[in-house]
């Protein structure tokens, strides 16, 4: 009875260890990863569908999401909305990069010219029918000095306010 005993409990131990973990339990999220704890494999999702692999030895592979062992869990869902909301703030900082890099080129194109000058020249260009998008540089320039309102700008520009894109980057640079 005594081994019968031993044996039964030996069994519920060992049936309870050869579980398989649960995916929260075997895979790790780090930062910019997810870590199979088991096999040493990375999940790295640097296109929108697709995950690349890192496996312990080395090699890479590139999968579909919906084949990652934790696709479709709610591992897998808390994933996919930090990878989202990272990428997004990735997005709003290039996006305000590219913005400024583009103020700071509209403002030393101007730089030699006062306010006057350049109001002037806007209008002589706008009178011109010069390209539009040199048209809303300048205005935006005006703007940026405080010369006229980006409540007026459509009015000098002569367009419906949703045309305005003042965060436009020009081909060429202007000769003064």
């Amino acid at each position: 009875m005594k081994k019968a005993i031993i044996f039964i409990v030996s069994i519920g131990i060992l049936a309870s260890c050869a579980k398989e973990k649960k995916i929260e339990e075997r895979y790790l999220y780090e930062t910019d990863k997810v870590v199979d704890i088991e096999t040493g494999d990375e999940y790295i999702m640097e296109e929108e569908n697709e995950i690349t692999v890192v496996h312990s030895d080395g090699t890479k592979e590139v999968i579909p999401i919906e084949e990652a062992p934790f696709y479709g869990s709610t591992f897998s869902d808390d994933y996919l909305r930090y990878l989202e909301e990272k990428m997004q703030q990735r997005k709003e900082r290039i996006l305000e990069a590219k913005k400024n890099q583009i103020k700071e080129a509209r403002r030393s194109r101007y730089a030699s010219i006062s306010n006057e000058e350049l109001l002037k020249q806007f209008q002589q260009a706008h009178k011109d029918g010069l390209d539009m998008s040199r048209q809303m540089d300048m205005i935006a320039e005006l703007i940026d000095r405080g010369v006229v309102s980006s409540e007026e700008a459509p009015d000098l520009l002569e367009i419906s306010p949703e045309l305005i894109d003042f965060d436009i980057e020009l081909e060429k640079p202007i000769e003064n």
